[in-house]
Order: C-alpha cells, then structure tokens, then sequence
C-alpha cells in the first residue's frame, strides 16, 4: 500500500509512523476480517478531500450567533 496523504506540518519521518501505523491497522482489521481485499483497494483509491476552511463558512454561521 503506496502512501495516500501528506501533512505539510510534519516531517517526512512523522507521516512515514502515520502511514506505517494506518498500515498496520487495516492488516489487523484484515486479519480479524473486517476488512475484505475489495474494501482496502476502495480505501487505497479513495480521493481525499479537505476540509473547510473556517473562513470559507464563517459568513453562514456569523448571522445565527451574534444576533441580538
């Protein structure tokens, strides 16, 4: 399984024990047979996508919490 995120915060040797770890909890989850072959090709394909940035929806909340 090829690495399928990056952490700019982080150092190369940080995100190498994030996947190594991940890696090593889908093979548990396969072993306990949670996990099909199928599943784990689905996850190694999945397309990540990020997460809003506070200031992209901040104008959607704004009005409900400072109303008087």
């Amino acid at each position: 399984m090829g690495r399928f995120f990056e952490i700019a915060c982080l150092s190369q040797d940080e995100q190498e024990q994030i996947n190594d770890q991940i890696e090593r909890q889908i093979q548990e989850k396969k072993k306990l047979g949670l996990l099909s072959d199928r599943e784990i090709q689905e996850i190694e394909t999945m397309r990540l996508r990020p997460l809003p940035d506070i200031q992209d929806v901040q104008s959607v909340y704004e009005d409900h919490l400072f109303k008087s």
